[in-house]
């Protein structure tokens, strides 16, 4: 009896871009309704596809690929402008919630009730967007290149393949880390870098959970981690830099604004708090990665 042939990359990828494909389509109809956290649902679909097909790019011969990356991102841009409109709010408002401030002050109305209002004028152009030609167009062009991506040699040993995509994308890590000079731009490149790494390791678990040893899990969180390390750094700058903005608005109107003081006083010490834990998740993928290549 001959024993079976091991899996072949092309159904693996195939089943990888039809997944996120189907998670981008799935989850927008309940982000245009504005249900809650469809919003931050539908950019992470968004970002696990564009993820997909860049990771993948070595193995698609497929000119439509880079295009939805491009019209994917350009849509990913609205969503995360509605979504961080949304972040700085809830962030304010546990911020003034921890401090007893009622939502009938000054300092709410500015930093909570106006960024919910901005959110909603953000979220209201968004619905116009996707029924514009382009988003349109791109959802066409998605439901037409998931059915049947052209992968090519999808006959290679698909170990091998997944191997040489998780290599690429550590590497990647790795030289962002490298690059890292303490400013925002450096982090956000470390933050892009884990998080595609991260959906590129999970949509391998899921669509060939026994090709690859279990340690690609643990890269897969290791990734997430230094993502949600960094994109807590930056939420917290950002509601820093704002309390600042709404802060010279205040004192125009000769309102207090030592409250809006030790606010940003707080959120800078703690966002530089979040970086101390920085090193200790970018080890954590290389210790992953390392137990990937010996399994």
């Amino acid at each position: 009896m001959s024993s079976p042939q091991p899996p072949r990359i092309g159904p693996v990828v195939r089943s990888i871009v039809d997944t996120a494909a189907a998670a981008v389509i799935d989850t927008k109809p309940a982000a245009l309704r504005d249900e809650p956290d469809a919003v931050h649902q539908h950019r992470t679909a968004v970002r696990r596809l564009r993820s997909v097909l860049a990771g993948f790019s070595p193995l698609l011969d497929e000119p439509s690929a880079d295009r939805l990356r491009v019209m994917y991102g350009e849509w990913g841009t609205q969503l995360g402008i509605v979504r961080d409109a949304e972040v700085r709010a809830a962030v304010a408002a546990t911020a003034l919630q921890e401090r007893g401030v009622t939502d009938e002050s000054a300092i709410w109305r500015r930093l909570v009730d106006e960024e919910r209002g901005e959110y909603s004028r953000l979220h209201a152009r968004l619905i116009d967007l996707a029924a514009g030609p382009r988003i349109v167009e791109a959802d066409d062009l998605l439901r037409g290149f998931a059915r049947d991506p052209d992968v090519l040699e999808g006959d290679r040993k698909a170990k091998k393949q997944l191997r040489r995509v998780l290599a690429r994308e550590v590497e990647r890590v790795d030289g962002a880390r490298r690059r890292m000079d303490g400013t925002d731009n450096s982090f956000h490149d470390v933050r892009k870098a884990g998080r595609r790494l991260r959906y590129v390791a999970e949509a391998m678990t899921e669509a060939a959970p026994t090709i690859l040893p279990d340690a690609i899990t643990e890269l897969a969180v290791a990734g997430e981690v230094v993502h949600d390390v960094l994109g807590d750094h930056r939420d917290l700058v950002i509601f820093a830099d704002r309390i600042d903005r709404v802060r010279s608005l205040a004192a125009r109107a000769i309102e207090p604004v030592q409250l809006y003081d030790d606010l940003a006083r707080d959120a800078r010490a703690d966002a530089g708090t979040r970086l101390d834990g920085l090193d200790a998740a970018l080890d954590g993928i290389t210790d992953a990665w390392k137990r990937v290549r010996s399994a």
